[in-house]
């Protein structure tokens, strides 16, 4: 853990404004309004609240109730243990504060979101929101960083790890920031990919020792030589595809092309897949210091050449892109597919799914590194993590103090060691044991949500059955927190990743104003589903990448592409 720590630490340090051909992650913005840090609200407040310090547990004198979205993954399902016993029940004890739940399905969440702060009908608190720049112009959520300054845990983690310049990645042009983001101390990969390790040795390839340089072409020829093996060995037919993948189809992946795309992107400096929103496919060109739009870039034509080797050589299934995640997943797991989107929440589900189909010894799972492309960062630069949004009905209907409350709770639950603990493994003694600062859940518990794995037919899952763990929380912390549950191949993982990857520099950042962000979106929008449209086309090997080129970029292009271009580099050059 100590060699974990050191690692990230000072992978975290890398911070520039050097980027590989573009790609980083910011949320649009000019410069021209220096970051506001919250510090500078002059409300009226009653000096009795002014006692909650760092450190100091939140408890309400009297009972309260907050409203509260709850974003419900299919994947474990809330069911009503979570409020009578499990993490709603142990939040309402140690706060007296009860939450009322609006309970909407991950699938429809954002357009759930959209609706209520649009209508003015959304509850108080607003988690598990990615970005909060469509809400601003609206008046519908409140301008958080004018509320930090009653935040203490949320203010000493911002200042003791130095946060403020990622902060400036999600300020507006009027020098607030709307969303209170998950802050972690360093940046930890987490989407990767898992491979049947046992497979790609059989076939003769050492990964470990592969991985530690390959590029996505070479990786390819891999995946073809594995596909190949397994054919000899009758274990598929030529026919047959040996990665079908998740979190790419239309549910999880949002017709976008999920993770894989993001991931292939990220390789290449470009946005893709998941990441396509990011400042609408423009990426920032050390070289030039300026925007450039990535997706009509050589980078990204290098990028879906791989993609569509993969595809013709009928190694990537052309379905991962419409089937459901569960599809994909059963593939894996019958042992038809040899390799699988993952992160740190899924890969237990995963080995102990696989175990139930294969047995225990038939197989081995290894998670690898991403390849590189054209260059050789880490898919995930962020410090920042998807965050809290708060309702403007919440300062309406409550008042500024009971508003500040409300506000040290969120800062409590989100962000105090204690309140991220709690809802990260249960309560002390009871689903888990610390000795000597080593995490253990009780004999009666594993968790997939924490890659902690089933060893006895009478545990339960503290994620599934009692809500611990779950995402609309469990986004924030120092590495030691973040890393608590790591298993040891876990941390090896992030040995190899520091060791042969780079964390890439955060990109400039540029902020609009209300009528430049209602422009951007009115060109955007259909720019990034012309996109959309042309890379699930290039995907599935519908349409190809060299001899449809051309005509691809005319249609991004005549999207208003130049005038978004030139938009996000007018405002850039101005705020210099």
């Amino acid at each position: 853990m100590k060699k974990l720590t050191s690692l990230v630490l000072a992978t975290g340090m890398v911070l520039s404004l050097a980027a590989c051909g573009g790609s980083g992650s910011s949320t649009a913005a000019s410069t021209t309004t220096p970051a506001g840090d919250g510090t500078d609200s002059t409300a009226a407040v009653d000096e009795s609240n002014l006692g909650y310090e760092y450190g100091e547990h939140f408890h309400s004198d009297e009972p309260v109730t907050y409203t509260m979205f709850f974003n419900d993954n299919p994947a474990y399902p809330m069911n009503d243990k979570w409020i009578n016993e499990g993490v709603f029940k142990a939040i309402e004890d140690a706060t007296n504060v009860h939450l009322e739940l609006t309970i909407v399905d991950n699938s429809n969440y954002t357009d759930k979101v959209s609706l209520a702060v649009s209508s003015g009908t959304s509850p108080y608190i607003i988690p598990k929101i990615y970005s909060e720049t469509a809400y601003v112009t609206g008046g519908g959520v409140v301008p958080v960083s004018d509320y930090v300054q009653y935040m203490p845990n949320y203010s000493k983690f911002v200042e003791d790890y130095s946060m403020q310049p990622d902060l400036e990645t999600i300020t507006q042009a009027d020098g607030k920031y709307y969303r209170l983001p998950g802050l972690k101390e360093t940046s930890l990969q987490d989407y990767t990919f898992v491979i049947r390790k046992d497979i790609f040795d059989a076939a003769g390839y050492d990964v470990a020792e592969l991985e530690k340089d390959w590029t996505w072409d070479e990786f390819a020829d891999v995946l073809i030589g594995v596909k190949k093996y397994m054919v000899e060995q009758g274990m598929c037919s030529e026919n047959d595809y040996i990665w079908s993948d998740m979190w790419c189809g239309q549910t999880s992946g949002y017709g976008q092309g999920g993770n894989l795309l993001k991931l292939l992107g990220a390789s290449y400096g470009i946005h893709s897949g998941w990441d396509i929103t990011t400042n609408y496919g423009l990426v920032y060109d050390a070289d030039s210091d300026s925007f450039v739009d990535g997706s009509v870039s050589d980078n990204y034509k290098q990028a879906y050449t791989v993609l569509q080797k993969l595809v013709q050589n009928k190694v990537l299934d052309p379905e991962t892109w419409t089937q459901d995640d569960d599809t994909a997943l059963n593939k894996f797991y019958r042992g038809e597919t040899a390799i699988m989107s993952t992160n740190r929440a899924q890969y237990a589900t995963q080995d102990a799914k696989i175990k139930e189909q294969l047995g225990e010894g038939n197989y081995e799972l290894y998670r690898t590194l991403v390849p590189i492309g054209t260059c050789d960062y880490q898919a995930e630069n962020q410090r920042l993590e998807c965050g809290v949004m708060i309702s403007s009905n919440a300062l309406k209907e409550l008042g500024e103090d009971e508003f500040i409350k409300m506000m040290r709770f969120v800062d409590w639950l989100w962000y105090s060691d204690e309140g991220l603990t709690l809802t990260k493994w249960g309560k002390e003694g009871e689903t888990y044991t610390v000795d000597n600062g080593t995490y253990s859940l009780t004999p009666g518990y594993y968790c997939n949500g924490l890659s902690i794995a089933q060893t006895s037919d009478d545990q339960i899952d503290l994620r599934e059955e009692l809500g611990y763990a779950c995402g609309n929380f469990m986004y924030s912390g120092n590495t030691q927190l973040l890393t608590s549950n790591f298993s040891a191949d876990l941390q090896d993982f992030y040995d190899r990743q520091g060791q042969y990857r780079k964390l890439r520099p955060l990109d400039p950042t540029v902020t609009f104003d209300e009528d430049q962000m209602e422009m951007l979106n009115l060109w955007g929008t259909p720019m990034t589903d012309t996109i959309n449209a042309w890379t699930c086309k290039f995907a599935m090997n519908q349409a190809d990448i060299n001899n449809d080129w051309d005509t691809y970029v005319a249609e991004v292009e005549a999207q208003n592409m130049q005038s978004i271009v030139d938009m996000y580099n007018d405002t850039y050059k101005a705020s210099k």
